[in-house]
């Protein structure tokens, strides 16, 4: 009976740690943008990774064979999981990894408003040539008229 109890408990804890897993998965979707192919790409990764590892969890602490109390236990652990410490855990993920997102954001959107700005400083600079280049032609138009009077 110990020895069930405890195959129990190291099942809720993989149910736990898979739960805190695909929660990372998500607090990165909602960081960085996905298509829906690359969301079902990632889902597809993931749960066959997850299957493998439950696989190997399972055929190493119970000889390989399978027990419904194991499923029991990595439902119960992701669902308390995903109560408890679940929440929390994408929080943090979230904020971790969003200061270098916010960081390439705010550099990106620095980066061009340097390169709009070098275009309308470019704009007036060809303005304030083209306009000086045809004040001095007519100048030399009224000069010309000038001699011509003369």
């Amino acid at each position: 009976m110990e020895y069930e109890l405890l195959l129990f408990l190291l099942s809720a804890g993989m149910g736990a740690v898979l739960c805190l897993c695909y929660e990372f998965l998500a607090a990165l979707r909602n960081l960085i943008p996905h298509s829906r192919t690359a969301v079902s790409v990632e889902d597809l990764i993931y749960w066959t990774a997850a299957g493998i590892f439950i696989f190997i969890v399972v055929y190493r602490t119970n000889q390989g064979i399978l027990r419904f109390f194991l499923l029991l236990g990595n439902v119960f652990g992701a669902w308390l999981c995903s109560f408890t410490a679940g929440p929390l855990f994408r929080k943090m993920i979230r904020f971790a990894c969003g200061i270098p997102v916010n960081f390439v954001k705010s550099s990106i959107k620095r980066l061009l408003f340097l390169i709009r700005r070098c275009n309308i400083l470019v704009y007036k600079h060809q303005t304030v040539r083209k306009k000086h280049f045809l004040e001095k032609k007519r100048i030399i138009q009224f000069e010309k008229i000038k001699k011509k009077k003369k």
